[in-house]
Protein backbone atom coordinates (compact mmCIF):
# COMPACT_ATOMS: atom_id res chain seq x y z
CA UNK A 1 0.00 0.00 0.00
CA UNK A 2 1.48 3.56 -1.05
CA UNK A 3 0.72 4.70 2.75
CA UNK A 4 4.21 3.25 3.55
CA UNK A 5 5.79 6.12 1.39
CA UNK A 6 4.66 7.97 4.57
CA UNK A 7 6.19 5.51 7.73
CA UNK A 8 9.38 4.61 5.74
CA UNK A 9 10.78 7.88 4.98
CA UNK A 10 12.83 9.02 7.90
CA UNK A 11 11.65 12.88 7.27
CA UNK A 12 8.26 12.08 8.49
CA UNK A 13 9.90 10.76 11.85
CA UNK A 14 12.01 13.21 12.40
CA UNK A 15 9.22 16.08 12.13
CA UNK A 16 8.41 14.85 15.61
CA UNK A 17 11.36 15.74 17.11
CA UNK A 18 12.16 18.93 14.91
CA UNK A 19 11.18 22.44 15.76
CA UNK A 20 8.23 23.84 13.86
CA UNK A 21 9.86 25.55 10.99
CA UNK A 22 7.08 28.18 10.64
CA UNK A 23 5.53 30.96 13.62
CA UNK A 24 3.04 33.07 13.90
CA UNK A 25 6.29 35.68 14.57
CA UNK A 26 7.38 35.09 10.79
CA UNK A 27 4.15 36.26 8.78
CA UNK A 28 5.39 39.24 7.19
CA UNK A 29 2.82 42.05 7.30
CA UNK A 30 -0.02 41.42 4.28
CA UNK A 31 -0.92 45.28 4.31
CA UNK A 32 -2.34 45.27 0.60
CA UNK A 33 -3.62 41.94 0.33
CA UNK A 34 -6.06 40.63 -0.34
CA UNK A 35 -7.29 36.46 0.63
CA UNK A 36 -9.70 34.30 0.71
CA UNK A 37 -10.23 31.08 3.03
CA UNK A 38 -12.53 28.60 1.89
CA UNK A 39 -14.12 26.67 4.55
CA UNK A 40 -13.17 29.94 6.85
CA UNK A 41 -15.80 28.97 9.84
CA UNK A 42 -14.26 26.81 12.21
CA UNK A 43 -11.02 24.75 12.91
CA UNK A 44 -7.86 25.48 10.47
CA UNK A 45 -10.09 27.71 8.31
CA UNK A 46 -10.69 29.95 11.05
CA UNK A 47 -7.23 29.61 12.26
CA UNK A 48 -5.90 30.86 9.08
CA UNK A 49 -8.86 33.95 8.65
CA UNK A 50 -7.59 35.38 11.88
CA UNK A 51 -3.91 34.90 11.26
CA UNK A 52 -4.13 36.98 7.77
CA UNK A 53 -6.32 39.63 9.35
CA UNK A 54 -4.09 40.33 12.23
CA UNK A 55 -1.69 40.49 9.90
CA UNK A 56 -3.32 42.76 7.05
CA UNK A 57 -4.70 41.12 4.93
CA UNK A 58 -8.60 41.93 3.37
CA UNK A 59 -9.93 38.60 4.02
CA UNK A 60 -12.89 36.48 2.53
CA UNK A 61 -14.33 34.00 4.49
CA UNK A 62 -15.88 31.64 1.88
CA UNK A 63 -18.69 29.06 3.43
CA UNK A 64 -22.33 28.32 3.18
CA UNK A 65 -23.69 30.08 6.00
CA UNK A 66 -24.00 33.74 6.28
CA UNK A 67 -24.94 33.26 10.23
CA UNK A 68 -21.77 31.12 10.55
CA UNK A 69 -19.60 33.77 8.74
CA UNK A 70 -21.04 36.81 10.63
CA UNK A 71 -20.81 34.82 14.15
CA UNK A 72 -16.96 34.02 12.99
CA UNK A 73 -15.93 37.71 11.82
CA UNK A 74 -17.72 38.86 15.74
CA UNK A 75 -15.22 36.48 16.88
CA UNK A 76 -12.27 37.08 14.63
CA UNK A 77 -11.80 40.41 15.94
CA UNK A 78 -11.54 39.54 19.68
CA UNK A 79 -9.07 36.58 18.63
CA UNK A 80 -7.35 39.06 16.46
CA UNK A 81 -6.55 41.26 19.50
CA UNK A 82 -5.20 37.97 21.23
CA UNK A 83 -3.22 36.56 18.65
CA UNK A 84 -1.27 39.45 18.58
CA UNK A 85 -1.02 40.15 22.46
CA UNK A 86 0.44 36.33 22.22
CA UNK A 87 3.35 36.86 19.67
CA UNK A 88 4.30 40.40 20.24
CA UNK A 89 6.95 40.13 18.28
CA UNK A 90 5.14 39.57 15.05
CA UNK A 91 4.76 41.90 11.97
CA UNK A 92 1.79 43.69 12.31
CA UNK A 93 0.42 46.95 10.11
CA UNK A 94 0.72 49.97 11.63
CA UNK A 95 -1.64 52.53 12.18
CA UNK A 96 -0.69 54.40 8.67
CA UNK A 97 -1.01 51.01 7.05
CA UNK A 98 -3.76 49.83 8.52
CA UNK A 99 -5.93 52.90 7.16
CA UNK A 100 -4.92 52.09 3.86
CA UNK A 101 -6.17 48.74 4.03
CA UNK A 102 -9.43 50.31 5.08
CA UNK A 103 -9.62 51.52 1.85
CA UNK A 104 -9.16 48.79 -0.23
CA UNK A 105 -5.92 50.11 -1.48
CA UNK A 106 -2.77 47.76 -2.62
CA UNK A 107 0.43 48.50 -2.01
CA UNK A 108 3.92 48.20 -0.44
CA UNK A 109 3.60 47.30 3.39
CA UNK A 110 3.70 49.41 6.27
CA UNK A 111 6.18 49.81 9.07
CA UNK A 112 6.07 46.59 11.39
CA UNK A 113 5.16 47.74 15.07
CA UNK A 114 5.42 45.23 17.95
CA UNK A 115 2.00 44.88 19.87
CA UNK A 116 0.74 46.96 21.71
CA UNK A 117 0.46 49.39 18.95
CA UNK A 118 -3.39 49.14 18.15
CA UNK A 119 -5.08 52.17 17.97
CA UNK A 120 -9.39 52.52 17.69
CA UNK A 121 -8.44 53.41 14.23
CA UNK A 122 -7.73 49.32 13.12
CA UNK A 123 -9.98 47.19 11.79
CA UNK A 124 -10.00 44.27 10.17
CA UNK A 125 -11.17 43.81 7.07
CA UNK A 126 -13.42 40.57 6.91
CA UNK A 127 -16.00 39.57 4.73
CA UNK A 128 -18.40 36.59 3.94
CA UNK A 129 -17.84 35.17 0.45
CA UNK A 130 -21.53 32.64 -0.26
CA UNK A 131 -19.60 29.59 -1.95
CA UNK A 132 -20.91 25.88 -1.84
CA UNK A 133 -18.08 23.89 -2.79
CA UNK A 134 -21.17 20.49 -3.58
CA UNK A 135 -22.24 22.06 -6.61
CA UNK A 136 -19.96 23.51 -9.12
CA UNK A 137 -22.29 25.74 -11.09
CA UNK A 138 -22.68 27.37 -6.92
CA UNK A 139 -18.64 27.90 -6.84
CA UNK A 140 -18.29 29.35 -10.22
CA UNK A 141 -20.93 31.65 -9.08
CA UNK A 142 -19.54 32.63 -5.81
CA UNK A 143 -16.23 33.16 -7.46
CA UNK A 144 -17.21 35.33 -10.73
CA UNK A 145 -19.27 37.61 -7.36
CA UNK A 146 -15.64 37.88 -5.66
CA UNK A 147 -14.30 38.96 -9.35
CA UNK A 148 -17.45 41.77 -9.65
CA UNK A 149 -15.77 43.69 -6.83
CA UNK A 150 -12.89 44.76 -9.20
CA UNK A 151 -10.24 43.48 -5.94
CA UNK A 152 -6.59 41.80 -6.50
CA UNK A 153 -6.07 38.03 -4.98
CA UNK A 154 -2.74 37.53 -3.64
CA UNK A 155 -3.74 34.51 -1.54
CA UNK A 156 -6.11 31.78 -2.08
CA UNK A 157 -6.19 28.57 0.73
CA UNK A 158 -8.44 25.50 -0.30
CA UNK A 159 -9.18 24.52 2.96
CA UNK A 160 -13.12 23.55 3.30
CA UNK A 161 -14.12 20.00 2.48
CA UNK A 162 -15.64 16.91 4.06
CA UNK A 163 -14.18 13.67 5.73
CA UNK A 164 -15.29 10.18 6.14
CA UNK A 165 -19.16 10.78 5.87
CA UNK A 166 -21.54 8.54 4.30
CA UNK A 167 -21.34 7.62 0.85
CA UNK A 168 -23.90 9.72 -1.69
CA UNK A 169 -23.86 11.80 -4.79
CA UNK A 170 -23.24 15.78 -4.78
CA UNK A 171 -26.40 17.56 -6.96
CA UNK A 172 -23.64 17.49 -9.75
CA UNK A 173 -23.98 13.46 -9.25
CA UNK A 174 -20.56 12.99 -8.17
CA UNK A 175 -19.42 10.72 -5.37
CA UNK A 176 -19.60 13.39 -2.21
CA UNK A 177 -15.88 13.46 -1.23
CA UNK A 178 -14.57 13.67 -5.15
CA UNK A 179 -17.08 16.66 -5.50
CA UNK A 180 -16.56 18.59 -2.56
CA UNK A 181 -12.98 17.95 -1.90
CA UNK A 182 -11.99 18.60 -5.37
CA UNK A 183 -14.82 19.36 -8.06
CA UNK A 184 -15.60 22.63 -5.92
CA UNK A 185 -12.44 23.66 -5.90
CA UNK A 186 -10.50 23.11 -8.99
CA UNK A 187 -14.04 25.06 -10.30
CA UNK A 188 -13.80 28.08 -7.58
CA UNK A 189 -9.71 28.28 -8.04
CA UNK A 190 -9.81 27.80 -12.21
CA UNK A 191 -12.41 30.76 -12.05
CA UNK A 192 -10.06 33.13 -10.06
CA UNK A 193 -7.43 32.06 -11.82
CA UNK A 194 -6.95 34.71 -14.35
CA UNK A 195 -7.27 37.64 -11.30
CA UNK A 196 -4.79 36.11 -9.34
CA UNK A 197 -2.27 35.77 -12.27
CA UNK A 198 -3.15 39.37 -12.88
CA UNK A 199 -2.25 40.08 -8.71
CA UNK A 200 0.94 38.37 -8.88
CA UNK A 201 2.98 37.69 -6.51
CA UNK A 202 0.33 35.21 -5.50
CA UNK A 203 -0.11 32.04 -3.57
CA UNK A 204 -2.70 29.30 -4.01
CA UNK A 205 -2.57 26.49 -1.12
CA UNK A 206 -4.16 23.08 -1.71
CA UNK A 207 -4.83 21.50 1.65
CA UNK A 208 -4.11 17.51 1.17
CA UNK A 209 -3.69 14.67 3.60
CA UNK A 210 -1.67 11.73 4.42
CA UNK A 211 -4.58 9.81 3.10
CA UNK A 212 -3.95 10.86 -0.17
CA UNK A 213 -1.07 8.11 0.60
CA UNK A 214 -4.45 5.26 0.81
CA UNK A 215 -5.65 5.02 -2.80
CA UNK A 216 -4.60 1.53 -4.68
CA UNK A 217 -1.77 2.17 -6.93
CA UNK A 218 -3.14 0.28 -9.57
CA UNK A 219 -6.33 2.09 -10.04
CA UNK A 220 -5.82 5.14 -7.80
CA UNK A 221 -9.04 7.55 -9.21
CA UNK A 222 -11.53 4.59 -10.11
CA UNK A 223 -12.90 7.61 -12.56
CA UNK A 224 -15.47 5.09 -13.84
CA UNK A 225 -17.12 4.57 -9.58
CA UNK A 226 -17.39 8.48 -9.33
CA UNK A 227 -21.35 8.92 -10.30
CA UNK A 228 -21.62 5.23 -9.05
CA UNK A 229 -24.91 5.35 -7.11
CA UNK A 230 -24.21 1.90 -5.74
CA UNK A 231 -20.56 1.57 -5.18
CA UNK A 232 -19.22 -0.14 -1.91
CA UNK A 233 -15.84 1.75 -1.23
CA UNK A 234 -15.05 2.38 1.98
CA UNK A 235 -14.94 5.83 3.63
CA UNK A 236 -11.50 6.37 4.37
CA UNK A 237 -10.60 5.20 0.93
CA UNK A 238 -12.65 7.42 -1.40
CA UNK A 239 -12.01 9.89 1.42
CA UNK A 240 -8.45 9.11 0.06
CA UNK A 241 -9.07 9.56 -3.52
CA UNK A 242 -10.53 13.07 -3.18
CA UNK A 243 -7.23 14.11 -1.27
CA UNK A 244 -4.95 12.52 -3.97
CA UNK A 245 -6.90 14.40 -6.40
CA UNK A 246 -6.22 17.70 -4.61
CA UNK A 247 -2.25 16.77 -4.83
CA UNK A 248 -3.06 15.88 -8.69
CA UNK A 249 -4.49 18.68 -9.15
CA UNK A 250 -2.10 21.10 -7.15
CA UNK A 251 0.67 19.37 -9.10
CA UNK A 252 -1.15 19.83 -12.47
CA UNK A 253 -1.56 23.50 -11.54
CA UNK A 254 1.81 24.34 -10.70
CA UNK A 255 3.03 23.14 -13.84
CA UNK A 256 0.61 25.10 -15.87
CA UNK A 257 1.38 28.41 -14.06
CA UNK A 258 5.55 27.65 -14.55
CA UNK A 259 6.01 30.56 -15.76
CA UNK A 260 3.63 33.55 -14.02
CA UNK A 261 4.21 34.99 -10.39
CA UNK A 262 1.65 32.57 -8.82
CA UNK A 263 3.23 29.58 -6.32
CA UNK A 264 1.20 26.68 -6.18
CA UNK A 265 1.61 24.45 -2.68
CA UNK A 266 0.02 21.35 -0.66
CA UNK A 267 -0.35 21.17 2.98
CA UNK A 268 -0.93 18.41 5.04
CA UNK A 269 -2.05 20.02 8.53
CA UNK A 270 -1.80 16.90 10.35
CA UNK A 271 -4.49 15.65 12.51
CA UNK A 272 -5.54 18.70 15.27
CA UNK A 273 -6.80 17.75 19.11
CA UNK A 274 -10.20 19.23 17.93
CA UNK A 275 -10.72 16.42 15.05
CA UNK A 276 -9.62 13.70 17.89
CA UNK A 277 -11.97 15.08 20.15
CA UNK A 278 -15.08 15.16 18.08
CA UNK A 279 -14.19 11.63 16.87
CA UNK A 280 -14.56 10.82 20.58
CA UNK A 281 -17.38 12.31 21.18
CA UNK A 282 -19.00 10.94 18.30
CA UNK A 283 -17.88 7.19 19.53
CA UNK A 284 -18.11 7.82 23.50
CA UNK A 285 -19.80 3.96 23.85
CA UNK A 286 -16.66 2.57 21.90
CA UNK A 287 -14.44 1.87 24.38
CA UNK A 288 -11.51 0.41 22.22
CA UNK A 289 -11.85 3.49 20.12
CA UNK A 290 -11.86 5.92 23.40
CA UNK A 291 -8.71 4.07 24.76
CA UNK A 292 -6.71 4.63 21.14
CA UNK A 293 -7.84 8.18 21.06
CA UNK A 294 -5.21 8.38 24.23
CA UNK A 295 -2.66 7.49 22.61
CA UNK A 296 -3.73 9.36 19.46
CA UNK A 297 -4.04 12.79 20.90
CA UNK A 298 -0.47 12.75 21.81
CA UNK A 299 0.29 12.92 17.97
CA UNK A 300 -1.82 15.74 17.18
CA UNK A 301 -1.48 19.26 16.98
CA UNK A 302 -3.36 22.22 18.57
CA UNK A 303 -5.58 23.60 15.89
CA UNK A 304 -3.63 27.17 15.83
CA UNK A 305 -0.21 25.44 15.72
CA UNK A 306 -1.49 22.81 12.78
CA UNK A 307 -2.65 25.55 10.79
CA UNK A 308 1.08 27.26 10.51
CA UNK A 309 1.84 24.58 7.44
CA UNK A 310 -0.87 26.08 5.25
CA UNK A 311 0.01 29.71 6.49
CA UNK A 312 3.98 28.95 5.53
CA UNK A 313 2.62 28.16 2.13
CA UNK A 314 0.53 31.10 2.19
CA UNK A 315 2.57 33.71 3.65
CA UNK A 316 6.23 33.10 4.07
CA UNK A 317 9.07 34.88 2.35
CA UNK A 318 10.82 31.40 1.53
CA UNK A 319 8.13 30.66 -0.64
CA UNK A 320 9.13 33.15 -3.31
CA UNK A 321 12.72 33.28 -2.33
CA UNK A 322 13.50 29.66 -2.51
CA UNK A 323 10.65 29.60 -5.57
CA UNK A 324 9.03 26.38 -3.92
CA UNK A 325 6.36 25.61 -6.67
CA UNK A 326 4.26 22.39 -6.27
CA UNK A 327 5.75 21.14 -2.91
CA UNK A 328 4.06 19.24 0.18
CA UNK A 329 4.55 20.16 3.61
CA UNK A 330 3.84 18.39 6.48
CA UNK A 331 3.22 19.95 9.97
CA UNK A 332 5.29 22.26 10.82
CA UNK A 333 6.21 23.78 7.21
CA UNK A 334 8.28 20.68 7.01
CA UNK A 335 8.71 19.20 2.88
CA UNK A 336 8.46 15.91 2.34
CA UNK A 337 7.71 13.96 -0.96
CA UNK A 338 4.37 12.96 -1.03
CA UNK A 339 2.91 9.41 -2.55
CA UNK A 340 4.50 8.69 -5.91
CA UNK A 341 1.49 8.44 -7.93
CA UNK A 342 0.84 12.10 -7.54
CA UNK A 343 3.92 12.94 -9.88
CA UNK A 344 2.40 10.72 -12.56
CA UNK A 345 1.86 13.76 -14.89
CA UNK A 346 -0.86 10.94 -17.31
CA UNK A 347 -2.94 10.85 -14.01
CA UNK A 348 -2.59 14.78 -13.31
CA UNK A 349 -3.34 15.11 -16.98
CA UNK A 350 -6.57 12.64 -17.10
CA UNK A 351 -7.81 14.51 -13.50
CA UNK A 352 -7.59 17.81 -14.94
CA UNK A 353 -9.58 16.63 -18.16
CA UNK A 354 -12.24 14.71 -16.24
CA UNK A 355 -12.54 17.69 -14.22
CA UNK A 356 -13.00 20.38 -17.32
CA UNK A 357 -15.91 17.96 -18.59
CA UNK A 358 -17.49 17.96 -14.98
CA UNK A 359 -17.56 21.46 -15.02
CA UNK A 360 -19.20 22.01 -18.35
CA UNK A 361 -21.57 18.77 -17.52
CA UNK A 362 -20.44 16.62 -20.08
CA UNK A 363 -20.51 14.02 -17.99
CA UNK A 364 -24.65 14.20 -17.55
CA UNK A 365 -24.84 13.37 -21.42
CA UNK A 366 -23.30 10.20 -21.15
CA UNK A 367 -25.47 8.27 -18.68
Amino acid sequence: MPVCNVFTNPKFWKTFFLENQYSYDQIPDLTGKVAIVTGATGGLGYATVVALAAHGAHVFLACRSRDRAEAAIQQAHTDILQLQFDHPNGHYPSTSSASAAEKGLAGSAGQSQPYPFQSSTFKPKLEFLELELGQMDKARAAAETFLTKGLPLHILVCNGGIKNRPFELTPDGYENHFGINHLGHFVFTTTLLDRIRQSGPARIVILASFAHELPSSSNPIPFNLLRNPTTNQATLIRYGQSKLANVLFAKALTRRLAGDQVWVNIAHPGCTDAQIQMAVEEKKDNRSFYAFSRLWLKTSYPVKEAALTQLFCATAADVEGKDLRGRYFIPVANEMRPNPISENVALQEELWSYSEQAARGEHDSKL
